[in-house]
């Protein structure tokens, strides 16, 4: 064997093992195996290759045909039905689900018989033109032989998802497809040579990449449309419809994801599920650019969407190519309707997942209440409140697109004692009166809110019953923020809850030394040292800010420690005048 031969043969291996190499490299494969990839390659170069030469051979030995007909008809359909059986066994297995694996385990089989039948036919035969027959049937046969049996892989591929009228009907038209191929190919490359021969091979093959890129693109399309139905996006059916279903269990995302975990394995559907709410929430917060806003809060929402974008790329690389293709067909961010349905599915399932407040703002149109510059000053008077001051601005901008403002004649309540809290007033016009009833059940004013103070900032957190009641003193105009809305403003976003959690921290360490000193005090009276419990009150009060537990700071006077010290003084000088007195009357005794 000559240098030229040598060369020719490796040609002849080097391109097939490179395609294959390439659709594993590349995670072609879709949801099988490469494992089941080279069983594929090796069906179609062994067995099937030698199944349909013996075949052949037989059918010239016994008369049955000529051997100007075996090229021309018998051939390309005893071959292409013998490849096909490895592709017809595989469809049969629960795990070969996805229409990409029919069109890859297809090429394979293909690459595999075209890689044999060159070796050991076409090679052999071609004398001293072995290099230019290496390479133009390398690439002409290969491609011929990978498109034909492409063609029956997709059918098959599509008959999981197929109706009943149509599961004969894609086996049969996809055999039939690659044997007319077949045919046409044979009978074209008899009579043409050279470069013609190669030309019409690249042709044919291209050709038929052509019509498995349209059927994968109509599979996919199919995928699409039912995933569509699961959300409750069939055309006719109306927004309010398609919640009522969702509410009443009809559809979830939970549903979508077991298929999805069927196609690619359950080991990749946390990487999906991680990878559809970040496009949600990239979608989310590029609605949110279309409002008002300043170039500070703009600006933190396109670091946002960069950070998402950034996790959305790697998300993908670990994905790989053929969930990437399925996950942008079946789900693209262009379809606003599958968008804001998948939005609504995962806010349903889990409202931490994705931005749920900006999701309300874009249906509640509150964000076109205020102008730019009136969110910074909202998001300025807010960050004076105790419970929002370890919150950036941007965020508490982002936050002010929830505030309503509201109007209250005089004498209007805004809530009564033990009503439900559920939402913070900042006054801007008018005052509140605070009214609480004490154990008797005589109501009394503790006190009187001015425009700029708040009122009930701390059943944003808790929501608690109102330990008092608000009255409008004369006509009142106030900023609301309802609980509900801040609720859904923390529950996506770690780092205001970060903050909620170190506003409570410094909270419970001040209530915990308002606590200890308190007890400290009443220690002190106990044992009859009222002088040194004057004392500590006298020099403690001034640092205790709020030790009345159980209390909104907001409803509770502003002299509050003063108070609070002035009750233990009293309750000092009345013991020990108490105990003077027995000491006294003990004595006359």
């Amino acid at each position: 064997m000559n240098i030229v031969t040598i060369v020719a043969y490796t040609i002849a291996i080097a391109i097939p093992a490179f395609t294959v190499y390439l659709f594993v490299a590349l995670d072609i494969f879709g949801t099988g195996k490469p494992s089941t990839m080279l069983i594929c390659v090796g069906w179609g170069a062994i067995i099937a290759f030698q199944l349909a030469r013996i075949l052949n051979n037989a059918s010239v030995d016994l008369g049955l045909v000529n051997d100007d007909l075996v090229p021309r008809l018998t051939a390309p359909i005893l071959e292409e039905i013998l490849k096909s059986l490895i592709l017809i066994y595989l469809i049969r297995h629960p795990s070969f689900r996805y229409i990409v694996d029919g069109a890859v385990y297809g090429i394979a089989v293909g690459i595999g018989f075209g890689l044999s039948e060159n070796l050991f036919i076409y090679l052999p035969n071609s004398g001293d033109a072995v290099l230019g027959s290496a390479i133009g049937r390398t690439l002409s046969t290969a491609l011929m032989h990978a498109g034909a049996s492409g063609l029956v892989g997709i059918s098959l591929g599509r008959l999981r998802r197929a109706t009943e009228a149509r599961r004969l009907v894609l086996p049969v038209s996809g055999i039939g497809l690659a044997i007319a191929l077949h045919i046409g190919y044979n009978n074209i490359v008899d009579q043409v040579s050279g470069m013609t021969m190669l030309l019409v091979g690249v042709g044919i093959g291209f050709g038929s990449a052509i019509v498995i890129a349209w059927q994968i693109g109509q599979g996919l399309a199919d995928e699409k449309k039912r995933f569509a139905e699961t959300l409750g996006l069939e055309v006719g059916v109306s927004t309010g419809e398609r919640k009522a279903v969702q509410q009443l269990g009809g559809t979830s995302i939970e549903q979508i994801f077991g298929e999805l975990g069927d196609f690619f394995g359950h080991q990749h559907i946390a990487m999906i599920r991680r990878l559809l709410v970040l496009q949600a929430n990239v979608g989310i917060l590029q609605n949110n650019l279309k409002s008002p806003a300043s170039d500070r809060l703009r600006r933190a929402w396109e670091d946002e969407i960069a950070g998402l974008r950034a996790e959305i790329e790697r998300v993908r690389k670990q994905l790989g190519t053929t969930v990437n293709l399925f996950l942008q067909s079946v789900f693209p961010t262009t379809d606003e309707a599958m968008q804001h349905a998948l939005e609504e599915e995962f806010a349903r399932f889990d409202p931490t997942m994705v931005h749920t407040f900006d999701m309300f703002m874009r249906v509640s149109e509150l964000a076109e209440t205020f102008s730019a510059d009136q969110l910074v000053g909202m998001a300025e008077r807010l960050s004076q409140i105790d419970i929002f001051k370890h919150i950036s601005l941007a965020n508490l901008e982002n936050l002010s697109r929830a505030i309503s403002v509201q109007t209250f004649d005089e004498g209007q309540m805004l809530f009564d004692q033990g009503d439900e809290g559920n939402a913070m007033y900042l006054i801007e016009e008018g005052s509140v009166n605070i009214y609480a009833k004490d154990h008797s059940g005589q109501e009394k004013m503790l006190r009187t809110f001015e425009p700029g103070d708040v009122v009930g900032e701390f059943s944003l957190l808790d929501g608690q019953p109102r330990s008092a009641r608000g009255e409008a003193a004369g006509r009142l105009r106030a900023l609301v923020l309802q609980r509900e809305v801040f609720m859904m403003f923390i529950q996506s976003r770690p780092k205001v809850v970060l903050a909620m959690l170190q506003y409570l921290a410094d909270k419970a360490r001040y209530t915990t030394q308002a606590v200890e000193t308190s007890v400290h005090w009443m220690s002190r009276i106990e044992q009859g040292r009222y002088e040194a419990a004057l004392a500590a009150v006298a020099g403690a009060s001034p640092s205790i800010k709020t030790p009345l537990i159980g209390f909104e700071p907001a409803e509770i006077s502003a002299d509050t420690a003063e108070q609070v010290g002035h009750v233990f003084l009293r309750a000092a000088a009345a013991l020990k005048e108490r105990e003077q007195s027995l000491r006294t009357g003990a004595g006359g005794a």
